[in-house]
């Protein structure tokens, strides 16, 4: 699965996605030397190259064409930036830009007004470059293997690998405690038809949540529970969907749960498995910059398809 290269060309659909989830200024008495769809923009380049802050404003002094397609007459410092991710990077403002991108998605009839099969997973990101193996030999940096550490759970189009909804938190904890809440988060952006997860995600409470409350097929298979029974007979499957699951599983359409671990390789492989944030509420605004720089990535894609799924249909601009 490939993405697109084209720093020129996210850059474009990114300043007209933030053009419009985005006012021009944040205060009516700002300098104006910049908007803030310019900045967020900026930002969106910084993790798409896997730039730091420094890194990116010594590109924009070095690339006149990238400064021509953001129109920028003057190159923001990497203070300015900085300052401007606390802002544009906060939930509200980066949930307008998402459902921008998903709106130029449908635009480009990448995404359909109702996805047909949606996958949801969870991964835990890294909070440091050092390698695991180095600290486990040198005996130093006994802090690398955390205790706590980033955890996202997504809910991806497994058509198109597009990410529709996410959350960030502290992990290890279970998958499921952050399922209702991602469910929310998603249903925000895109309605979908069909729910698919693995056995972290099976629970009789949250069937009940998706088709009773929602009207969404869930699809997550049937594990045993509890201590196994002294005569040796497996234990009773308590529960009207979980009992349905495991009469009736459908397998070829569990088989695509898949596609959501390909968007979470796709993350840590386009964009590096660490995080440069140290703090708990950057690392939160550096996970939702990943998944707008993602998903631009993916919309520029042209027409292909992938493993099972359909004919991918992307916009390729030159």
């Amino acid at each position: 699965m490939r993405t697109s290269k084209s720093a020129l060309t996210v850059a474009r659909m990114a300043l007209e996605a933030a053009s419009a989830a985005v006012p021009l200024y944040a205060r009516r008495n700002s300098p104006k030397l910049y908007t803030q769809p310019q900045l967020l923009v900026c930002l969106v380049i910084k993790e798409f190259l896997r730039l730091d802050y420094r890194g990116v404003e010594t590109l924009l002094n070095e690339w006149s064409d990238l400064r021509e397609v953001l129109g920028l007459k003057r190159v923001p410092r990497f203070t300015t930036l900085q300052t401007a991710s606390r802002r544009l990077l906060c939930k509200p403002s980066a949930d307008a830009c998402l459902q921008q991108v998903l709106a130029q998605c449908r635009k480009a009839k990448l995404l359909k007004r109702r996805t047909a099969r949606a996958a949801i997973d969870s991964t835990g990101m890294e909070t440091r470059h050092v390698s695991a193996y180095y600290t486990k030999r040198c005996g130093r940096h006994k802090g690398h293997l955390k205790h706590r550490y980033p955890e996202v759970t997504v809910i991806c189009d497994t058509r198109n690998h597009l990410i529709l909804g996410a959350v960030t938190d502290r992990g290890p904890k279970p998958d499921a405690c952050e399922f209702e809440k991602t469910l929310i988060e998603t249903l925000k952006q895109q309605w979908f038809t069909t729910l698919i997860g693995d056995a972290g995600y099976e629970s009789e409470a949250f069937h009940s949540v998706c088709r009773d409350d929602l009207g969404i097929r869930s699809i997550f298979p049937t594990t045993s529970r509890g201590r196994p029974r002294k005569d040796g007979k497996p234990r009773q499957t308590t529960g009207h969907y979980r009992r349905q699951m495991k009469r009736r599983f459908p397998k070829k359409t569990y088989s695509q749960r898949w596609q959501v671990e390909t968007v979470s390789s796709m993350l840590k492989r386009n964009q590096g498995p660490a995080l440069r944030s140290r703090s708990y509420h950057a690392q939160c605004r550096e996970v939702r910059l990943r998944i707008l720089t993602h998903n631009l990535a993916v919309l520029l894609l042209p027409k292909r398809s992938f493993g099972q799924s359909r004919t991918l249909i992307g916009l390729c601009l030159p």
